[in-house]
Order: structure tokens, then C-alpha cells, then sequence
């Protein structure tokens, strides 16, 4: 309010010094006036006197006769000359100071006016200087409520910015004292921290995916022999305290959507023993290990069921009426034989894929009791159950 008030205040003291103006060009004007009027005053003065000057100068000569003609009044014209030359005297002595103010009054009214058209200058000048401050101050006014409005909104921009500091501020404190538990867990408990630098996001996910749908086909086949296998939680991208969790992470993953699994590096924590048996494996990623892995398991149960057909056809063929076989006996010894032999092959060739697929599934079994996998609070628990 104050600085609008200064502008008023400058405005009318230009108003009072333009009425001044005004009262002393009306007061010049006025002045100019009084000078013609006497002016005029002072010539019908002269003028008169030159009249009588004239008329005196014309009874000089009759009093200068009369003076020769008679001595006797020679005194009286005396008198009267010296009279009159003191009265003309004295009238000159009028005419010259009257001139004299006359030129006086002259000069005063020349200087009235020249002051009178420098007043008009001055007057046409500060008119315009008062346009023109009239303008910088609408201009003015206009910059400090654009400034005032900026002002404000910088205001409320920067006290957001505080706050978002703050919040942030916390979530990075916290965000540390997590990434310090984890570190001081990995110590404890001996773990191995791996992944998380060649791997795909995206694919990681759906690989995941694929995972959960392959365990949910076999927990399902196996609904006998999954009840001991419950507590066997694989947890990627994070840790979980119970079978709870399972459900509240998948919920948080479908609410996110992409965007939270542009954020969720391949990263596991798991034993060394279980890292020694990924060591042994051609793939370089987990992804592509967990993969191979499942893909020999089923790999594995495919010829374990073919080995398991083969076994019953064989022993179905034996199992038959002994009559049947004591008729064909001889005649048939060398086939017995062969078909003996062909079957103590198959027996351990099915041996050695059963001691292959129970190294998978230590393999796998290891796998699925030790990772803890960690990335920025997110995790997605899969369970998996095996025989």
C-alpha cells in the first residue's frame, strides 16, 4: 500500500505546482494589463504636455513686448517668467521620470512576458513528464502484480518442494536401514548375493510366471506327497515372513501392472553350496539355470514314465499263464535270453536316469529352500513342490 501511496503524493504536488503556475501567469497577465493602462496614461500625459508646452511657448514673445513697452511692469513679468520657467522646469523634470518609469514598466513587462512564454514552456514540459510518469506507473503497477502473482506461486512451488525433500528424505533413510538389515542378514547367514546384471526385466517376470503356472500343474498331480513340501518358498525380488505373503505380493504385482516390473532385477541370495551347484551348469544367468533345471526335471519325468510304460508292458508279458511260456520255452530259449538281457538293460538304464532325476531334484530342492531374493522392497513368492 505504501508504495502505491508515493505516486499520489508526487501527482499532487505536480497538481499544486501547476495551480501556482496558473496564479502567477494570471498575476503576470494582470500585471501586463496595469502597465498598458498606465502606459496609456503616461502618453495622454505627455501628450498634454507638450500641448501647454506649446501654448507657453507661445505667451513668451507677448511677455517679452509687454516688457519693452513699459518699465513699470517689468517686475510683475519677471515674476511671472521665473514662475514659469520654474513650472516648466519642474514639468520636464516630471516628463523625464515618467519616461523613465515609463521605460521602466516597459522592461518589466517584456521581462513578465518572456517569464510568461518560459511558464507556458515549462508548464507544456511538466505535463508531458506527467503522462509520462502516469504511464511508467500503470506499467509499473501491472510488473508488481505480475511480480507479486510469480511471487506467490514460487511461494507454494518452493514449500512443495521442501515437503517432497522431507518425504524423500525419510523413504532414503529408510530405504538405507533396510539395505543395512539385508547386508547384516547376508553376513549372518552366510548367503551369496547373485543375479542382477545381465537379465531382462520383463522376461524375468513372465518366466516367473511360467514358473508359478508349472508348480501349480505339479502340486496339483501330487496333492499326496505336497503337504511336507508347503514351507519350500522360492522368493524372488525380495522377503517374505510367511505363505501370507504370497497372495498380498501377486496383488501388488497385478495393481502396478508394467510399471512395477520395469523395476524388478534378477537377484537372489542363496548358499554357497547351491551356488557351487549352479557353478556346474552351462547357462550363466538364474533365469536361464532355473530354467534348465525344470527343463531336465521334466525332461527326466517324461523318460522315468516312458522307462515306467516299458517296465509294466515287460512285466505284463511275463506275468502271463506259465503254460503259455512252458510251451514256448523251447523253442524260445534264445528270445527268453535276449529279451532278459534287453530287459536288465532297460532296468539300469532306468536306474541311472532315477539317480539323475534324484540329483535334479536335490538340485532343485536346494533351490527351492535357500534363495532370498532382494530388490527395492518387491518380491514375487512362488511356490514350489516337488516329489
Amino acid at each position: 500500500m505504501a508504495s502505491r501511496h508515493v505516486p499520489y503524493t508526487d501527482m499532487s504536488d505536480m497538481g499544486r505546482a501547476a495551480q501556482e503556475t496558473e496564479i502567477q501567469r494570471a498575476a503576470n497577465q494582470q500585471l501586463i494589463e496595469e502597465g498598458r493602462v498606465i502606459k496609456h496614461k503616461e502618453l495622454e500625459k505627455m501628450r498634454r504636455e507638450e500641448e501647454n508646452k506649446d501654448d507657453s511657448s507661445s505667451e513668451r514673445p507677448d511677455v517679452i513686448i509687454k516688457v519693452n513697452n513699459g518699465s513699470t511692469s517689468r517686475l510683475s513679468s519677471q515674476r511671472s517668467s521665473a514662475d514659469l520657467a520654474s513650472s516648466i522646469s519642474s514639468r520636464n523634470l516630471d516628463a523625464r521620470e515618467l519616461r523613465a518609469q515609463l521605460l521602466q514598466l516597459e522592461e518589466k513587462v517584456k521581462g513578465a512576458m518572456l517569464s510568461n512564454v518560459q511558464l507556458d514552456n515549462d508548464k507544456q514540459l511538466l505535463k508531458y513528464e506527467v503522462d509520462l510518469l502516469k504511464d511508467k506507473l500503470e506499467d509499473l503497477t501491472d510488473a508488481y502484480a505480475s511480480l507479486n502473482k510469480t511471487f506467490l506461486e514460487n511461494k507454494r512451488e518452493l514449500a512443495y518442494q521442501k515437503m517432497q525433500i522431507v518425504e524423500l528424505t525419510h523413504r532414503l533413510d529408510y530405504a538405507r536401514h533396510q539395505v543395512e538389515a539385508r547386508d547384516q542378514l547376508i553376513v549372518e547367514h552366510g548367503l551369496v548375493l547373485i543375479g542382477g546384471t545381465n537379465a531382462d526385466d520383463n522376461s524375468t517376470l513372465s518366466n516367473m510366471e511360467e514358473l508359478t503356472t508349472t508348480n501349480a500343474h505339479i502340486s496339483s498331480t501330487n496333492k499326496g506327497k505336497s503337504t511336507s513340501n508347503n514351507s519350500n518358498l522360492v522368493m524372488m525380488n525380495g522377503l517374505s515372513n510367511d505363505n501370507n505373503n504370497h497372495s498380498k505380493s501377486n496383488s501388488l504385482i497385478h495393481q502396478n501392472g508394467d510399471k512395477s516390473s520395469n523395476h524388478l532385477p534378477e537377484m537372489v541370495l542363496i548358499t554357497k553350496s547351491t551356488a557351487e551347484l549352479l557353478n556346474t551348469l552351462s547357462e550363466t544367468t538364474l533365469d536361464k539355470q532355473i530354467q534348465q533345471l525344470f527343463s531336465m526335471r521334466s525332461e527326466l519325468d517324461a523318460r522315468v514314465e516312458e522307462l515306467e510304460s516299458q517296465l509294466r508292458e515287460e512285466r505284463k508279458r511275463f506275468e502271463a499263464p506259465a503254460t503259455r511260456y512252458d510251451s514256448k520255452n523251447r523253442t524260445n530259449a534264445a528270445i527268453t535270453e535276449d529279451i532278459k538281457h534287453e530287459l536288465q538293460q532297460s532296468r539300469n538304464q532306468a536306474q541311472e536316469y532315477k539317480l539323475k532325476f534324484h540329483e535334479s531334484c536335490q538340485k532343485i530342492s536346494a533351490l527351492e529352500s535357500d534363495p532370498l531374493e532382494i530388490s527395492d522392497n518387491k518380491y514375487v513368492p512362488v511356490h514350489v513342490f516337488y516329489n
